[in-house]
């Protein structure tokens, strides 16, 4: 069980009411927020603020997370000036999945957004390629990390048998994302505060263990997934993750703010080709 003190970072957090009272969780307070949800919700893909109106647009989409969304609204800023449309197939909260996972925070244990993320999720991901057919996803999610709720019960986070089936749920969500013939580039999930990092072999619930699997499940797909890393620029040194030249990239430890999100987007836009050439 991970033992946290940190304001409850969005993107591993449980919140109610049920989605079918609220489908977009309001932000907690520690989090500088300009990036404009539509009004009703998060339920549905959308068009992020700052990306091109232009019809003929080309396409990038982001799943996943609150983490993923700010990656969206940083790429939409920079890249929407070149002609480009980014779109919103995330949701906080959420897993990129649809296995429902147990987050346990301060001793409560919690269904994410109440239970309702595995619907919502796969709802979400069916209309961005029925709506949108992005060439290029990017993917984030450390929801993951926490323990499985198994149909006989709890699967630990970190064992065998959560390893089998994160892996088995992602080549779900690929099928599903990808049938278009979408790129996908995972961005590997940074550690956040309280998240010191744990031997690959310890029991427990990790940022660690999901960079490690993520990393061996990509390697299964090379042909249509790459993984990127955005710790070199954010986090150099390693966990606990600092002001790298004075540049506060996630004030609250898990997301980021100005002006370091938009640094974040120049660094994927260098390292993943994809976007590299939609910034020229």
């Amino acid at each position: 069980m991970l033992a946290c003190s940190l304001p409850l970072p969005l993107a591993i957090t449980a919140y109610g009411p049920p989605a079918s009272a609220r489908t977009d969780p309001p932000p907690p307070h520690h989090m500088n927020l300009p990036k404009p949800t539509p009004p009703g919700g998060d339920a549905l893909p959308f068009v992020v603020t700052g990306s091109s109106t232009a019809p003929s647009a080309k396409t990038v989409a982001v799943i996943g997370d609150s983490v993923a969304r700010d990656y969206a609204y940083y790429l939409a800023r920079r890249l929407g000036p070149h002609g480009v449309r980014v779109i919103d197939g995330a949701l906080s909260g959420c897993p990129a999945g649809t296995l429902p996972f147990l987050s346990t925070m301060h001793g409560i244990t919690k269904k994410l957004r109440g239970g309702n993320c595995p619907k919502l999720v796969k709802t979400k991901q069916n209309a961005l390629v029925a709506k949108y057919a992005p060439p290029v996803i990017l993917w984030h999610s450390i929801s993951e990390m926490w323990d499985i709720e198994g149909a006989t019960g709890k699967v630990p986070s970190g064992s065998e048998e959560w390893g089998r089936e994160l892996m088995a749920q992602w080549d779900g969500t690929l099928s599903r994302v990808g049938r278009g013939g979408a790129r996908i580039v995972v961005i590997l999930p940074l550690w956040y505060e309280g998240s010191a990092p744990r031997r690959l072999d310890a029991p427990g619930p990790s940022v660690e263990k999901l960079r490690d699997l993520y990393t061996r499940w990509a390697a299964r797909h090379r042909d249509r997934v790459s993984v990127v890393d955005v710790a070199p620029l954010v986090c150099p040194a390693g966990p606990p993750c600092r002001p790298v030249n004075g540049i506060d990239f996630r004030p609250d430890t898990t997301h980021y703010d100005d002006p370091g999100g938009t640094r974040v987007a120049a660094y994927l836009t260098a390292h993943v080709p994809a976007l590299t050439r939609l910034d020229r």
